[in-house]
């Protein structure tokens, strides 16, 4: 469940929209300002989950998910603070700037989408009860999947949304069944059922990359290029992305033996890694796995770093 926790912030107050209004730039706006509760299916792997989702527009934001079936599980945020809670374990608390919990939609703050995808607007359908527009976000090429979104007509929240692969089958897809747009959920339903027992965070910096894609499929440019603060010498986390999608490449040093390429895949979600020369190295993201095989392929260590 903490793989639902994605990126994107803001502060919230409800304006009305605009029709002259880019969709996607509506959406945005309305996935963090709006005040809104309600159950989604969410299907995955062949699985169907069931999620509720409260979310309170503010400063902080804050919104709380909670699965519907088997082991319990919870995420809670109030502005860049995650708690996420999972069957007996303890609860665990991420400092995460920048997040949201409803799952499957773009991460649009890169920019303009039009040379690597095209946007266009179809029909009006019913979800959960509200008018929705359908809008597709469809890639040029076979390196980034596509979307598509059904935004509600007043607010431009998403109400469903499915991610599509290169032939326009459906990997993952989540879709409000009940929903309250514009009542503030209680304060109870948006606190954390148990309090957070383990504080655990992920201490990067960021450092001058020793290695390089040197061939990365096209659109996608690094943003930026880190080391664990325990990481072992040498080792580098290096973020990609094409200004939606986006692609982690880890490297780190391997003694054991050269083994076969390895690949896994759940959904939209693509790992894979190669192991060879004394190192390994691994890429994930939610793209196809051909984008991953060729980062991986083409890491190159550069000449100057030693």
């Amino acid at each position: 469940m903490v793989a639902l926790v994605l990126a994107l912030a803001g502060t919230a107050s409800h304006a009305e929209p605009s029709a002259t209004v880019d969709p996607l730039a509506r959406m945005q706006l309305a996935i963090r300002q709006l005040d809104f509760q309600g159950s989604f299916v969410y299907l995955r792997g062949g699985k169907v989950e069931g999620m509720r989702i409260f979310h309170a527009g503010g400063s902080p934001e804050r919104e709380r998910l909670v699965g519907l079936n088997g082991a319990r599980t919870e995420i809670a945020r109030e502005g860049g603070v995650v708690t996420c809670l999972s069957g007996d374990a303890p609860s665990k608390l991420f400092d995460t700037p920048g997040v949201r919990l409803l799952p499957l939609l773009p991460d649009l703050r890169g920019g303009s989408l039009t040379r690597y995808y095209t946007v266009s607007t179809g029909e009006e359908e019913r979800v959960a009860g509200y008018r929705a527009r359908r809008v597709d976000i469809v890639p040029r090429d076979g390196y980034r999947y596509g979307y598509r979104l059904w935004l509600e007509d007043e607010s431009g929240l998403p109400l469903r949304s499915s991610v599509l692969d290169a032939s326009r089958r459906t990997l993952e897809e989540y879709m409000f069944v009940t929903l309250d747009i514009g009542t503030r959920p209680r304060d109870s339903d948006l606190t954390p059922s148990t309090n957070a027992s383990v504080a655990e965070a992920v201490d990067e910096t960021r450092v001058q990359p020793h290695w390089q894609v040197s061939d990365p499929p096209p659109g996608f440019v690094l943003t930026g290029a880190h080391r664990a603060a325990q990481g072992e010498e040498g080792s580098e986390h290096h973020v990609y992305t094409d200004g939606l999608a986006s692609v982690s490449v880890y490297v780190e040093p391997h003694a054991g033996a050269n083994v076969a390429d390895r690949g896994f895949a759940r959904g939209m979600l693509n790992i894979f890694a190669h192991e060879a020369g004394g190192w390994r190295i691994a890429a994930i993201g939610d793209v196809p796995r051909t984008t991953l095989e060729r980062m991986v392929g083409s890491m190159r260590l550069l000449t100057a770093a030693h």
